[in-house]
């Protein structure tokens, strides 16, 4: 007769092994999905690059709401303006949080407002952010946005080889004049090049599958740092936030000290500090987020249009025919001349559609347990809003993989006939629910009057091959890897559409000098001979 002890460990074994067979098991009241595997669940073909293309194939497949197992970890994926609405937006109080992450915790302290968890620690960094990107401080940074603007078009006149980095220069500089209140003349200027740095590091810390299943496997903490790659990223990522971001605010301060303030966003903080009851530390996270969340997005924006308007050359016709009838050749566009440019707003939606730089927008998390069209989606369940998937929907828009700005003129939201648009909302690139971007107005300025600059200024046109001298194809497809993928380096051919258009843009760039004036304090000393030697060449 066996004894109680063997019974007891036969019958623990037991349990585990069932507890084991059941990881990775889809639960009966989740919506479908993939074929699962025990342990791993859906894990063996979680795709670990361009997930949105995956993400939207199993969409047509398992429908607009499915679900993914990743070992113990359970996901969603959304791929629906109903779905998306009806969750992340009105039902915003649980489904704002973010997944559990170490690398979070690890590079940033919890302190990053995009990345950060759902807690009265984001909700006091939210507040903050609110109040200092208002519409009516938008509007008070304009100055320095227009001034930007006409740098860079200058810039792309005299080197246009350089356009890719001129504007990736132009994005950074304007974000942190409006955020730190210091501006960046050059690609070279360091803080240009410490934040693209930054940028890829944090692409490789963040991308699917960069962190292992902490969380569920929590021995995977005592794995020495020369075997495990995600902590050497988060390392690197940590020293090179603090680097710059520290920095930034310490010359931030510096200016208040000096009595040489500039109006940027986190002087309003620095003096309100006490009544926010925010740290130094978290102030300049607060500052590395809103410029994370700005430059990078802007400028892989502004190189899709460039390469839109070089692989669609009609597009571009109609869109400087469009241009020149409202401008005209003897000034330079303004911000208020885009109302009277349906086409153009078109492009810009089109763009927005066609590649949009968030495809699969940052994942949520839910707090707690969700009942939505007679499925139960557990507490912690990671959502996936597949932006890209909506986008390029077949049944939603006509010809998807086109790119066509004349369905905006036709649809508020670009969809096919007879379809219902209610569930839509042109913020819908910046994010859902509680979680969207508080820098879009800000973003919205730099797209719209860097595209009328773009198609007053210049024509670009592809490359042409040296031995026939036909144009080569633009690949429109070529985009990095990473959670906000940018379209890679790729070749154009850029020159002023007039003499007196490039005569234009060199006057313009001196007169900015004033405006420029307040925000290059701290500049190095290369910045400050590179403006000298610029401005007095005219």
């Amino acid at each position: 007769m066996a004894s109680p002890l063997l019974i007891a460990v036969l019958s623990a074994a037991v349990w585990v092994v069932y507890k084991l067979l059941n990881v990775g098991k889809r639960e009966q009241s989740l919506p479908g999905g993939p074929p699962t595997l025990p342990l791993l669940g859906n894990l063996n073909v979680f795709p670990t690059a361009y997930a949105h293309y995956k993400f939207t194939e199993w969409a047509r497949e398992y429908g607009d709401i499915y679900s993914l197992k990743l070992g113990p970890q359970t996901a969603v994926i959304l791929t629906s303006m109903q779905a998306c609405k009806e969750l992340l937006d009105q039902q915003s109080a649980i489904t704002s949080d973010r997944p559990a992450s170490w690398m979070v915790n690890a590079t940033s302290k919890g302190l990053h407002l995009a990345l950060t968890r759902y807690s009265d620690t984001w909700r006091t960094l939210r507040k903050v952010a609110h109040s200092i990107l208002t519409p009516n401080a938008v509007v008070a940074h304009q100055p320095i946005q227009v001034a930007e603007a006409t740098q860079l078009m200058y810039d792309m006149l005299h080197s246009p080889e350089k356009f890719y980095t001129h504007i990736r220069r132009y994005s950074t500089s304007v974000i942190v004049s409006v955020v730190f209140g210091k501006r960046c003349p050059r690609y070279e200027t360091p803080d240009v090049t410490t934040f693209f740095e930054l940028v890829h590091i944090s692409e490789l810390c963040f991308e699917p599958g960069a962190e292992p299943p902490l969380e569920h496997f929590p021995f995977l903490h005592y794995v020495p740092e020369r075997w495990a790659r995600w902590k050497r990223l988060a390392k690197a990522l940590n020293e090179i936030q603090i680097k710059m971001y520290m920095g930034l605010l310490d010359e931030c301060e510096e200016r208040l000290r000096n009595k040489q303030g500039t109006g940027c966003y986190l002087e309003n903080v620095i003096e309100k500090q006490q009544e926010y009851g925010i740290s130094r530390e978290a102030v300049a996270y607060l500052g590395g987020a809103l410029l994370e969340a700005g430059a990078h997005t802007t400028s892989a924006f502004l190189h899709t249009v460039i390469m839109c308007l070089i692989a669609f050359p009609d597009v571009k016709k109609k869109a400087q025919e469009e241009i020149d009838r409202v401008v005209g050749e003897d000034r330079t566009p303004r911000m208020e001349d885009f109302e009277d440019m349906p086409y153009v707003r078109a492009l810009i939606k089109e763009t927005h559609r066609f590649r949009p730089v968030a495809p699969l927008a940052l994942p949520h998390a839910l707090t707690a347990d969700v009942s939505y069209r007679g499925y139960t989606i557990p507490k912690g369940t990671i959502i996936f809003a597949n932006t890209w998937g909506i986008y390029h929907d077949p049944e939603i828009y006509d010809d998807p993989e086109t790119f066509k700005p004349e369905r905006f003129l036709s649809s508020e939201y670009g969809v096919k006939p007879g379809v219902s648009d209610k569930d839509f909302r042109h913020t819908l690139v910046f994010g859902y629910g509680r979680r969207i971007c508080p820098g879009m107005h800000l973003a919205n300025n730099s797209i719209e009057l860097n595209v009328l600059n773009f198609l007053w200024a210049f024509e670009f046109s592809p490359p042409t091959d040296p031995k026939t001298g036909s144009y080569l194809p633009v690949d429109t497809w070529a985009y990095e890897k990473g959670v906000l993928p940018a379209p890679l380096p790729f070749p154009c051919e850029i020159t002023p559409r007039s003499a007196s258009k490039a005569s234009m843009i060199d006057s313009e760039y001196l007169a900015a000098t004033e405006a420029f004036s307040k925000f290059e304090h701290h500049l190095c000393e290369e910045d400050k001979e590179w403006l000298k030697a610029t401005r007095e060449k005219h």
